[in-house]
């Protein structure tokens, strides 16, 4: 199962690089991925993208072996259930501005007992490269680690 190589770097206190995806075209996401980014957001914010665009793009980039990560519109539970389960690594979340706010969009990151994702579909297992049955193991492990500080 890949892991996630900017989590890791983050969590050396590395340097990590990468830009923005907002116009939608699969050709330019597809070489984007593979000039040595270590991440690409996708902007769901404002960007005219639906959700099969967003999935082919989480789909490309995983597959050049960069981490494809999605900004959502706000931190609302469905926004980010969907780009997970899309394919995308990791969420950026906009207009936080309360704990609240956060632990909302904590919560729909994690399964439970952490949070409160829930389970389906299996696109977001083929970009670790992962049956569903790895994936879901390697996340709900996840959502067991220690509590952290979001204040």
């Amino acid at each position: 199962m890949r892991i996630n190589p900017v989590k890791a770097k983050l969590r050396r206190g590395e340097v990590t690089f990468g830009t923005w995806l907002s116009l939608g075209d699969l050709y330019a996401t597809r070489v984007l991925a593979r000039l040595g980014f270590d991440w690409l957001t996708l902007d769901i914010e404002h960007s005219a993208i639906d959700w099969s665009q967003a999935a082919a793009i989480f789909a490309a980039v995983a597959d050049a072996g960069c981490v494809p990560l999605a900004r959502v519109p706000e931190g609302a539970h469905h926004y980010i259930k969907r780009v997970l389960d899309a394919g995308a690594y990791g969420i950026v979340v906009p207009m936080v501005d309360t704990l609240e706010q956060a632990q909302t969009a904590v919560a729909a990151a994690y399964y439970p007992p952490q949070g409160n994702r829930s389970v389906g579909g299996g696109m977001h297992s083929m970009n670790f490269a992962a049956s569903a049955a790895d994936y879901y193991e390697k996340a709900r492990a996840a959502s067991r680690m220690p509590k952290r500080s979001i204040a």
